[in-house]
């Protein structure tokens, strides 16, 4: 429901949905200690309005059930639906509109991918994450992001975005 012009109105602090925008780490920059290269990695990072990521936090992608928040674009946070293929969290999560869920669990799959050798150095607990090298992510939060991946296909802009950052 709102544009913004690259840098001019970037932003970290804002009142309300539409004052600005800001960088959003897919995954939270608490969970690697806010290390470089992961902290810059643009294939994780997507702009985002700044008040709709200050209400993400830190809560892991799922599937709300009751939400405490909708954001003007129809992005949610609240208790976890704890049912079908979302089944097995009970906690707080953020659910991003339908358009970007795909793109979202690619972001995670990439950064299990990138990172797989340093997930358990960072010594720091995510709901998302089961403390391995290989397996990554806990259900069911795999199964999210497996169904996000096929129900939402790479796109136009998910392909621009990629080869631009490859650039």
């Amino acid at each position: 429901p709102y544009n913004y012009t690259i840098t001019t109105d970037q932003c970290g602090t804002y009142s309300a949905e539409g004052n600005c925008y800001n960088r959003e780490h897919i995954i939270p920059q608490s969970v690697f200690k806010q290390i470089s290269p992961e902290r810059n990695d643009a294939h994780f990072i997507t702009a985002t309005d700044g008040k709709v990521n200050g209400m993400r936090s830190n809560y892991p992608h799922g599937m709300v059930g009751t939400a405490t928040y909708t954001s003007l674009n129809g992005s949610k946070l609240g208790a976890a639906s704890n049912t079908g293929y979302a089944a097995g969290y009970t906690g707080t999560v953020f659910e991003p509109i339908d358009e970007f869920k795909g793109d979202i669990a690619r972001m995670y799959f990439y950064f299990a991918t990138r990172y797989e050798n340093e997930l358990t150095t960072w010594g720091v607990a995510y709901a998302m994450f089961d403390g391995t090298t290989d397996k990554v992510f806990t259900e069911p939060f795999l199964t999210i992001l497996m169904t996000w991946h096929q129900q939402d296909p790479v796109s136009s802009y998910e392909i621009a975005r990629n080869n631009a950052i490859y650039a």
